[in-house]
């Protein structure tokens, strides 16, 4: 027997991030297994696929680019240390700061990972066709960039989007020193009645 439905209702996948968290989660689980599959975790190979970008990171940078803490990339970091997949380094004007890379072990283990990967991207490009311009990455880098929201380096879109939480208890999301600057600037301006 099937329910009536409220008519109201409209599908969940008719919404852009119902559909974005789905397609992210299917990336996700896809990804994982190739990653298992290659001895590493997902959160191993996301910082593996940042520092791939070949450019030696400090653990507060890989926790921003893998969106996580800088102490969950710390972890993430010692625990490829132990699989010898990356190394420490000095930084070159910085002697308190650590910066990670990878080993010529990392280097191959990544290459081999965005080969699968990169043939798996060109079948789901092949499936949607030319109607997207060919390349879902380029399309969902676009509605990235549009949507961020302040949380990828705009501190004022940042502190806008904070400021319209109507539950503060648990955030998501700390915000940036600069927009946490500005939420106590329009908090001022306001009152008192901005949420923190």
């Amino acid at each position: 027997m099937e329910l009536d439905r409220d008519p109201r209702g409209e599908p969940a996948t008719d919404r852009l991030n119902y559909t974005a968290y789905r397609l992210g989660r299917a990336l996700d689980r896809f990804t994982e297994n190739l990653a298992l599959s290659h001895g590493v975790t997902l959160s191993q190979f996301l910082v593996l696929q940042v520092l791939g970008e070949g450019k030696p990171l400090s653990n507060a940078q890989l926790g921003r680019r893998t969106f996580v803490s800088a102490q969950a990339a710390h972890l993430v970091s010692n625990e490829l240390l132990e699989l010898g997949l990356v190394e420490r380094g000095n930084h070159p004007t910085n002697r308190r700061i650590r910066l990670v890379q990878l080993t010529e072990t990392g280097w191959e283990l990544i290459q081999n990972c965005t080969e699968e990967l990169r043939a798996h991207e060109r079948r789901l490009t092949a499936s949607v066709g030319d109607d997207l311009g060919n390349s879902i990455v380029a399309v969902l880098d676009h509605a990235a960039r549009e949507l961020a929201g302040g949380y990828f380096g705009d501190d004022e879109a940042e502190a806008q989007a904070v400021s319209r939480r109507q539950i503060t208890s648990r955030p998501r999301h700390v915000p940036s020193r600069l927009a946490a600057s500005r939420l106590k600037a329009l908090d001022r301006q306001s009152g008192g009645t901005t949420p923190a």
